[in-house]
């Protein structure tokens, strides 16, 4: 199926997904994109509008993504900047979930990161807010 703007998505029937390398989320670079359904036969019509809205507010929600990120490593002995977590990091998977109000986002280190960066940074966000990620955003590294 092709999706526009983002292009060429699969339906995956273990997964229960939609799942594609798609372009137009991110400026700079594909996306995997999963779009969680009941079945094949589901109309995602209303899905696909949720990731154009997304697509239009990635400045916004990459930018909380990144500060997370800073604020996890602020103060601690592998302390960047947040304009260095900006050029560490790209949003690398997006995956709406089929509540329609969840989504996965996972950022990406980019090549070359050093070694105690290179790892991916997993969020779950909830009607636009962070509720989870696999760092603590709590306290400081």
């Amino acid at each position: 199926m092709t999706i526009e703007p983002f292009g060429n998505i699969e339906f995956s029937k273990r997964d229960k997904e939609w799942f594609g390398l798609v372009d137009n989320i991110c400026p700079n670079n594909k996306v995997e994109l999963s779009i969680s359904v009941e079945n094949v036969d589901e109309v995602i019509t209303d899905k696909i509008e949720l990731v154009k809205q997304l697509a239009d507010d990635y400045e916004t929600v990459v930018a909380n993504l990144y500060d997370l990120a800073y604020k996890s490593y602020k103060d601690g002995d592998y302390e960047v900047t947040r304009e260095e977590i900006e050029k560490m990091y790209f949003l690398t998977a997006v995956n709406l979930k089929e509540d329609n109000r969840t989504w996965w986002l996972v950022l990406e280190p980019y090549p070359k990161v050093i070694s105690i960066y290179d790892h991916f940074l997993r969020f779950t966000m909830l009607d636009r807010k962070i509720i989870w990620t696999n760092f603590d955003i709590n306290t400081t590294a």
